[in-house]
């Protein structure tokens, strides 16, 4: 087991490659634990663990376990686009009872830094951050949903995270992946969310962001869909009515 890092409490970052069946293992379950309704995209998390998957071509993945004392306490499944200056942010989770205590702000630092580290490799100058996609409140079908969708929201706002002034609608899968079949996401459907942007030190400096960037690398790179799909068009056609 390779120990990356050390976080509040003693915790431990640890790397998740797909040479250790027991650490992926170990991803899958805890992953299952903290996100169940998310549960049939397990298979995302096995294939992310190869750092570069032949189905997602345009980013590197990284997914991290963390661990407190003897027990796996957080997940974080993100990607650098390898032809932006910014990240994705699949899935950051953490069990309930480790939560209040500085891990999920340091887990985003480290996600930042992580990101920071892949685009200077890139040949970039580094990072500007990070998108996420977050629930949106108002589309929470019970109280405890919208309630979790709310905490979501502001724990990103408390990171410096802003909510992008864009609709953005998050496709059920990559893609062509070829891990996962239409079949197997049967009843899964498109879902409208909040692109939350999250900045390193320096993006955080920049004074207006290139919206149309941020689209075309969560679309087009991220999840491979076409310059004309319908999702792309309507994110970009609001931009320009708002110009």
């Amino acid at each position: 087991m390779a120990t990356d890092r050390l976080g509040p409490d003693g915790t431990r970052r640890v790397t998740v490659s797909s040479r250790d069946s027991d650490l992926v293992e170990a991803a899958c379950v805890l992953f299952a634990e903290v996100f169940p309704e998310d549960r049939r995209y397990i298979p995302y998390l096995r294939a992310c663990t190869h750092g570069r998957h032949p189905s997602h071509p345009r980013t590197l993945d990284h997914v991290w376990l963390f661990q407190r004392a003897d027990e796996w306490v957080g997940v974080a499944i993100f990607s650098h686009i390898l032809t932006r200056s910014f990240g994705h942010g699949a899935y950051v989770g953490i069990v309930p009872h480790a939560q209040g205590r500085g891990l999920g702000k340091w887990i985003l630092s480290e996600m930042l830094g992580q990101l920071d580290e892949d685009a200077r490799q890139s040949g970039l100058s580094g990072s500007i951050g990070y998108l996420g996609e977050v629930e949106r409140p108002m589309d929470a079908g019970t109280e405890e949903e919208r309630i979790l969708s709310e905490r979501r929201l502001q724990f990103h706002r408390q990171c410096g995270g802003v909510i992008l002034p864009v609709p953005f609608i998050e496709p059920v899968m990559i893609e062509s992946v070829d891990y996962l079949t239409p079949r197997e996401l049967e009843g899964e459907s498109p879902r409208p969310m909040h692109l939350v942007f999250v900045p390193t030190e320096r993006g955080a400096k920049i004074p207006n962001l290139d919206l149309v960037d941020f689209i075309h690398g969560i679309y087009l790179d991220v999840y491979r869909l076409s310059a004309q799909h319908e999702y792309v068009r309507r994110s970009l056609s609001y931009l320009l009515e708002t110009k």
